[in-house]
């Protein structure tokens, strides 16, 4: 039985960050905030001024959210990574849609588009990389598996979202063109997750070497349980065995002391005392192994035996182990008893 401590401290140590489910989705914004509105001059979904403010919506946003997952991470970002990251990310709005018909009669328009994250060369391979390898923060004593890849994670989570060749896509970037009876113009855009998971990979990205980092005090930490761990089973062993030395003497001593009072008796004595004492060893050896079934854990501290006070320690062997012993023990007492009994017999 693997202490407990130990157990978790080991699962936690050698977890790989795919596999913690929570870890993963406490980084994902919901696309549910509140749209955002913008003025705008000209009412037309595909105006170049209107584009371009919508690109510089997506960055603005994108810097939000990343500094927010920073601020609540516990892992350190590489900053000059990240100030490179920040100047060179780019979002690009193509393939642009008019949904409203009849829009020169309409007062709003709706608008469709494809949405691009242009991320800064090898930022993908980092991210990807760092997915990987991040320590599981969440995993609450049980160990995470390293099969589910980053594109997995998109894959699954995000419809519609694609990562390759460093370029983030997403399809339906919705936005709205309004216009006032007064004919003033405002742009309402819709949250993406093109923007969430644009943080998301730059997030695995600056903090890489921190997650590295982590994971070499992980493995000491790990190494220095395990030896603890080796070393406290091996002194619980020997505890085990020189108990069972001891209490392999005293049983040896209790049969024969048992079978020197048996042959004391007289022939006559024998004979009365035949099937008591046929009776009595059966007795005797049945109650012993129910006695010995019982938990060391329901025995109160004070009446611990010393050997098993390092019960937190044993595998099933040793647990095995101290069931005998304690049969044993309660085999020496029955027989001293019964030894005591013939003896006032022949007295």
């Amino acid at each position: 039985m693997i202490n407990k401590n130990l157990m978790i401290g080991l699962m936690c140590s050698t977890a790989m960050f795919s596999g913690c489910d929570y870890f993963k989705n406490k980084k994902d914004k919901a696309a549910s905030e509140e749209p955002k509105t913008q003025q705008v001059t000209d009412f037309s979904c595909t105006a170049p001024a209107n584009v371009e403010q919508l690109q510089d919506y997506l960055k603005e946003e994108y810097l939000k959210d990343l500094d927010q997952r920073l601020r609540q991470s516990s892992f350190e970002a590489d900053q000059a990574l990240l100030d490179k990251i920040r100047k060179n990310i780019k979002f690009e709005i193509t393939h642009i849609s008019t949904k409203t018909e009849n829009p020169e009669q309409a007062k709003t328009l709706d608008c469709s588009s494809l949405v691009t994250a242009i991320l800064p060369n090898g930022l993908q391979k980092r991210a990807e990389n760092a997915f990987m390898d991040a320590p599981c923060e969440e995993c609450e004593g049980e160990a995470a598996d390293n099969t589910t890849t980053l594109q997995d994670y998109l894959g699954s989570s995000f419809a519609g979202l694609t990562l390759k060749n460093d370029r983030l896509n997403g399809i339906d970037f919705i936005y709205h063109i309004d216009k006032s009876d007064k004919d003033e113009i405002s742009m309402t855009m819709e949250n993406h997750s093109v923007i969430s998971q644009s943080a998301y990979l730059t997030e695995l990205a600056v903090q890489y070497a921190s997650y590295m980092k982590a994971n070499e005090q992980n493995k000491e930490e790990s190494k220095k349980y395990v030896e603890e761990d080796t070393a406290q089973r091996e002194l619980a062993q020997k505890a085990l065995d020189v108990r069972q030395k001891e209490i392999d003497g005293e049983q040896n001593a209790s049969v024969e002391k048992l079978n020197a009072a048996w042959d004391r008796l007289t022939a006559e004595q024998k004979t009365s005392q035949q099937q008591d004492q046929s009776d009595w060893f059966e007795k005797r050896d049945v109650d012993c192994k129910v006695l010995s079934q019982k938990s060391v854990h329901q025995v109160d501290d004070k009446e611990l035996e010393t050997y098993q006070k390092k019960s937190d320690y044993w595998n099933d062997a040793m647990s095995a182990q101290n069931q005998a012993i304690q049969y044993s023990k309660c085999f020496i007492q029955k027989t001293k008893e019964r030894t005591v009994y013939l003896n006032n017999l022949f007295n």
